[in-house]
């Protein structure tokens, strides 16, 4: 057997995805007569767009660049090798850091653009509404699927770390199936955060699914081959017949048994770092395991299994003879003060000359000045602290086990030693008050540190235990809504019975003003190469750089002064003017463009729906019906501004006939299950205008206006029960947002 096992977009291209090398190393060992080629598609994908190797996409996007910077733009002139030459060398001068700064800016703006551009382009046939053309497909995946061409493997499994590679890895899967008719796995840490009955319903192409550690499962699924006996294989889910079998969940393997990763696939000299850096991990699953807020023991179970440290040094010493790397990155869940200790005698001891960080370090009064100084000595230079809050009532109700003295003694004792402490924050944890707020801000403007806001996970605590933290679950969140079934996110759309909800949280932590952060990096293994310089002893930072649409919008000026100016030239431009919400200037370009390519019948409606789209934005919408016409087969976003434009005009009958229209060729526009349910109340037929309600609340479930147009429904239909619970929703809502948010610009 022949297994292709690749890791796809989106994820930041600094350093080999160590789950597949895990993966290639333990499959050498348990079955050599299987040929596993492991292939790192994401860096692919980011090295082809910052040579300029990909084709403009344009035609593809469903909107026409509607409001969207071509990403294509960004990169050209020279700017993609620019950013490559700057990020890939540490950066030893002030003018280098400044250079490194604001391209480490510019690369994270394109990959935001990027991963929004597919989005739109794939989120509609993950969805199942469209289908991707053969030239489609060409254009998006032609390189992996010449690799998979070329290669001829019996498998293409895909390893998903996050929901950022998901929707990549499923269109991608879907086109290996479609043109090669070979079998498609997922696996990665991110399958035992859903559910693989869902997956394999939701996507009959789809064959197996592994979930939690796969180094035994994939080995068991390898010997017993396609046509054998997969039942007892614990960790995998398959299809057989019409029934989809789900194995046990995986016995927790003993770490010290598996082989080494093997990285010997990946091109390790093109990650986009200054230096190599490697994964490894001493432990999998986390020492404390007590934090309520969190998930992480879902891939790896609630017990911490630990490696020998002795194991650990051969590991890092064959890794320096193998492939030359000098520095590492430790990404458990938790390295305890024990770990730290011995880890670092022994590399002293060993003699070996690295450098590395700890992505997991909790916050304990063993991390003392004299072991950061043994491990800095044997070369420690970052780790990465989650510290969650800077109020110990908190602090407590998360279970974090720490002080916020510690915490500070932490911090101050990492700086003596030369160690750069990476900071992580929570905010808006359950039952937090405005006063223990305004406490964590004065906290946060003392302190460099990274924030998110609290997100209710499945299988934390907090999610198993929600009324001890005063937490209502309303639904669980969909990922993607397929007409074979519904694959749900591992998050919860919830409430709270007092405090602040994080959406309050977050807005005032927003008003209170910027707070110190780390100086711009492009993550884990750029802090870990950047800690050894003199990078991190300021929070100085540069003038931001030209923003990506500035970018853009040069390199269109570049082409029309050459006289390079086509139809889809006024389509770029139109894109970058709606960017920046330079409406006014949209309309008149999209009359220009319009007048000079009307002939150009493909480009001229794309062109029509930058122009009603700009009219609709300006409230004129009886002149985007007299653009358009009343008859005729039209783009099927053009049908959805003209069904926004009947919808403004009080003619919701048209407008439900255009939003049917768009909804048969697999296309959405913002609002529109909210625009078709109100229509359909207004026709008088309440049932559809409630299903078009609630699929319109899944889709933006925070929206109190989508509630109060059900309870509309309900009062008709004679459902007074549900209207009540609709109307104490809309309330939970509203607290929930600390004010009014309504549906605006529909």
């Amino acid at each position: 057997m022949k297994l292709l096992l690749a890791f796809t977009p989106f994820h930041t291209p600094a350093s080999p995805p160590f789950g597949l090398a895990c993966l290639k190393g333990a499959m050498a060992a348990a079955q050599p007569e299987t040929q596993v080629v492991v292939r790192d598609w994401n860096l692919a994908f980011f090295r082809r767009w910052l040579a300029g190797e990909m084709p403009d996409l344009c035609a593809a996007h469903p909107t026409h660049l509607l409001g969207t910077v071509c990403p294509s733009l960004i990169t050209q002139n020279g700017m993609g090798e620019r950013l490559l030459a700057d990020l890939t060398q540490l950066p030893a001068t002030p003018e280098a850091q400044t250079r490194y700064m604001q391209a480490a800016r510019i690369l994270d703006d394109l990959y935001t653009r990027l991963a929004r551009f597919y989005h739109d382009i794939l989120f509609p046939v993950v969805e199942g509404r469209q289908k991707l053309s053969r030239k489609t497909a060409d254009w998006l995946f032609g390189a992996e699927l010449a690799e998979v061409a070329e290669g001829k493997p019996d498998v293409v499994g895909f390893s998903i770390l996050t929901e950022h590679n998901l929707q990549y890895a499923l269109a991608l899967g879907q086109a290996v199936k479609k043109r090669f008719g070979i079998p498609i796995a997922l696996g990665g840490a991110m399958m035992s955060h859903l559910e693989p009955e869902e997956l394999l319903a939701a996507y009959p192409w789809l064959d197996f699914v592994f979930f939690g550690e796969a180094e035994q499962s994939l080995s068991q699924f390898a010997a017993a081959g396609l046509d054998g006996d997969l039942s007892e294989i614990r960790g995998l889910a398959y299809r057989e017949g019409k029934q989809t079998k789900i194995g046990e969940r995986p016995y927790p393997l003993n770490i010290s048994a598996l082989p080494a990763p093997d990285f010997s696939d990946f091109p390790l000299n093109d990650y986009i770092a200054p230096d190599l850096v490697l994964p490894i991990i001493a432990s999998r699953g986390c020492y404390w395991g007590k934090c309520t807020f969190c998930s992480h023991t879902r891939p790896y179970g609630p017990h911490v299994r630990v490696r020998k440290p002795e194991q650990i040094i051969d590991e890092m010493a064959a890794q320096i003879e193998k492939y030359g790397a000098r520095r590492f990155l430790f990404v458990d869940e938790a390295i305890s003060p024990r770990m730290m200790r011995h880890l670092s005698q022994d590399i002293l001891e060993r003699g070996l000359e690295v450098q590395f960080g700890m992505e997991g370090v909790r916050v304990e009064e063993a991390f003392d000045e004299a072991l950061l100084r043994l491990a800095h000595r044997a070369g420690l230079r970052w780790i990465y602290v989650g510290i969650e809050s800077a109020n110990q009532r908190l602090l407590d109700l998360i279970e974090k086990g720490i002080t916020i003295e510690r915490v500070k003694r932490l911090i101050t004792v990492c700086r003596q030693v030369g160690v750069t402490p990476q900071l992580s924050f929570i905010v808006g944890l359950p039952s937090t008050t405005e006063a223990e707020l305004q406490g964590e801000i004065a906290f946060l403007k003392r302190h460099s540190m990274d924030s998110s806001s609290f997100v209710l996970m499945l299988g934390s605590p907090m999610e198993e235990q929600r009324e001890r933290f005063g937490i209502r679950v309303e639904w669980r969140q969909a990922l993607y809504h397929t007409p074979h079934g519904v694959v749900h996110a591992p998050r919860f759309n919830f409430t709270v019975a007092a405090g602040l909800s994080p959406v309050m949280a977050d807005a005032i932590v927003e008003a209170a003003g910027p707070y110190p952060r780390m100086r711009p990096h492009l993550g884990e293994v750029h802090a870990i190469l950047l800690a050894d310089t003199d990078f991190f002893d300021s929070e100085e930072r540069p003038p931001a750089p030209m923003p990506g649409t500035e970018i853009a919008l040069q390199t269109l000026a570049q082409q029309r002064s050459s006289g390079r100016v086509n139809g889809r030239w006024f389509l770029h431009m139109l894109g970058c003017l709606e960017d920046q919400n330079r409406l006014k200037e949209a309309l008149l370009i999209a009359q220009a463009g319009l007048a000079a390519h009307r002939q150009e019948a493909d480009v001229a409606q794309a062109l029509q729906l930058h122009l009603a789209a700009a009219l609709n934005a300006q409230n004129r919408p009886q002149d985007v019906v007299t653009l358009v016409g009343e008859n005729g087969r039209f783009l099927p976003a053009l049908h959805g501004e003209r069904a926004r434009a009947w919808f403004a005009l009080g003619t919701p009958a048209k407008a439900l006939r255009d939003l049917r229209q768009m909804q048969k060729a697999g296309h959405e526009i913002r609002w529109m299950h909210y625009i078709q349910g109100l229509c359909s109340a207004q026709t008088n037929c309440y049932g559809d205008a409630l299903a078009a309600l609630e699929r319109a609340e899944e889709r933006n479930w925070l929206e109190p206006e989508i509630n109060e147009a059900k309870v509309n429904c309900l009062r008709k239909l004679n459902r007074a029960k549900e209207a009540k619970a609709e109307l104490e929703l809309i309330c939970r809502k509203r607290r929930y947002l600390g004010g009014e948010l309504g549906v605006n610009n529909v």
